[in-house]
């Protein structure tokens, strides 16, 4: 399903050049689920971000069913973080004045999915990570466990292929660091899930792959998938993703609260802005009538003295 074929990401800066990923080539299968480890600098968070079409300026090419997205344009890789990869991220990602429900709603937003449905999908979502009695809670009244739940509850509303999470239990104890292994354990059952961390003790015990990488090469893949298994799993997901595009309305509504929720804000940049406005409108008021005023002493001078040319 998800291919990654000498891929080497350079990033350049005035002064040097650091190479991130040097001729890394992984195959993963449709469902297994993937630790990559390293040292820090070694290339994961890139290698994560490459997978979830949020960096493509690098070389070398990012199959999905066995298509290339060297000529993805933006919206392409839209559709494919929409349809087919759900996102976790270390710092949660949530919107604070959204409640539990909405955040996990956004994505089927962006699918443009109906109200009815797209409820019935987060809240499936979310009893699938205990949160169903927090469904109306903002994130800020949440624990740090509760919020990576909701983070993964967004990632697996609409039920991705793929899940990638970057240090997911980074910022967590030991206690709620279980919880949070012990459910993505069971989502990976069913997908092909990503996961980055320094943690190698996690590794050993939930894993079913461990990818190592130092210095931005692979130094190690504990199970290879071979070019036999390559073939299968590319003809086993074959359908293309649909388009994500959110409606007009729901993009105007979320746009309003999120003003509506910083009212203050608003307000004292919309009076800003107006002084502006208004002082330039001002400025130009004076200038023209300052020039007509000019040009009108001038006309009055000239009349009373002609000049007479023989």
């Amino acid at each position: 399903m998800l291919n990654l074929k000498n891929i080497t990401k350079i990033y350049k800066t005035s002064s040097f050049e650091q190479k991130a990923l040097d001729d890394v080539s992984i195959s993963f299968r449709n469902n297994e689920f993937v630790f990559i480890l390293g040292e820090s600098g070694s290339g994961k968070t890139t290698l994560l971000n490459i997978i979830g079409g949020l960096d493509n300026s690098y070389e070398g090419d990012l199959i999905i069913n066995g298509k290339s997205t060297k000529n993805f344009k933006n919206e392409d890789f839209d559709s494919y973080r929409n349809n087919l990869l759900g996102l976790v991220f270390q710092n949660y990602n949530l919107i604070n004045h959204l409640s539990v429900l909405e955040n996990v709603e956004l994505p089927l937003k962006l699918a443009n999915v109906d109200y009815k449905k797209r409820k019935e999908l987060a809240l499936l979502s979310l009893k699938k990570v205990n949160l169903e009695n927090h469904i109306y809670k903002k994130p800020n009244e949440l624990s740090g466990g509760e919020r990576q739940r909701v983070a993964i509850a967004r990632a697996i509303v609409n039920n991705p292929k793929i899940i990638t999470l970057d240090e997911p239990t980074g910022a967590l104890d030991s206690k709620t660091s279980i919880e949070i292994m012990e459910l993505i354990k069971e989502i990976s059952k069913e997908k092909l899930v990503i996961m980055v961390t320094h943690n190698p003790d996690l590794a050993e015990k939930y894993s079913t792959r461990i990818v190592r990488l130092l210095d931005g090469e692979v130094s190690s893949d504990s199970m290879v998938c071979s070019n036999e298994e390559e073939q299968k799993e590319k003809f086993a997901n074959s359908a293309t993703p649909e388009k994500a595009k959110m409606s007009f309305w729901t993009a105007f509504r979320l746009s309003a609260r999120n003003l509506m929720c910083k009212l203050k804000r608003t307000l004292m940049v919309g009076f800003a802005g107006s002084i502006g406005i208004i002082g330039v409108s001002v400025v130009l008021a004076l200038s023209s009538g300052i020039t007509d005023y000019i040009n009108s002493m001038q006309e009055d001078m000239l009349s009373g003295n002609p000049i007479t040319i023989t």
